[in-house]
C-alpha cells in the first residue's frame, strides 16, 4: 500500500516515477498560477466597472476606470500568452512536464 497525495492526477503511477512526479508537481504551480490570476483579472474587471459606475459624469475618474479596465485586459492576455508560450516551448525542447501541461480546474 502506498501513500500517494489526492490533489495530483495519477497518483499511483507518480509514487514510483519521480519523473512523473515533477512533471505533475509543475503542472499544479502552473495551473494555481493561471487560476489566481484569472481571479485576479475577474477582480479587476469588476472594480473598474464599479469606478465607471460611480464616476457621475466626472471625465477624470471614468478614464482612470477606463485605464484600469484596459491593463486588467492587457495582464489577462499576458497570462494566456504565458501559458502558451510554455506550451510551445515544451513542444519545442522536448521537455515532457511542458509538452503535456493542462489546466487541471478545481472541482468537488
Amino acid at each position: 500500500m502506498a501513500i500517494t497525495n489526492p490533489v495530483l492526477k495519477n497518483s499511483s503511477n507518480i509514487s514510483s516515477n519521480p519523473i512523473a512526479y515533477t512533471n505533475s508537481v509543475i503542472q499544479t504551480i502552473i495551473s494555481i498560477f493561471f487560476i489566481f490570476g484569472l481571479i485576479y483579472f475577474i477582480y479587476h474587471i469588476v472594480l473598474s466597472g464599479y469606478k465607471m459606475i460611480s464616476s457621475q459624469g466626472d471625465p477624470k475618474k471614468y478614464e482612470e476606470a477606463q485605464h484600469s479596465l484596459t491593463y486588467a485586459v492587457i495582464g489577462i492576455a499576458i497570462v494566456f500568452s504565458i501559458f502558451a508560450l510554455l506550451k510551445v516551448i515544451g513542444s519545442i525542447f522536448g521537455i515532457i512536464g511542458l509538452e503535456t501541461l493542462t489546466i487541471s480546474w478545481p472541482s468537488l
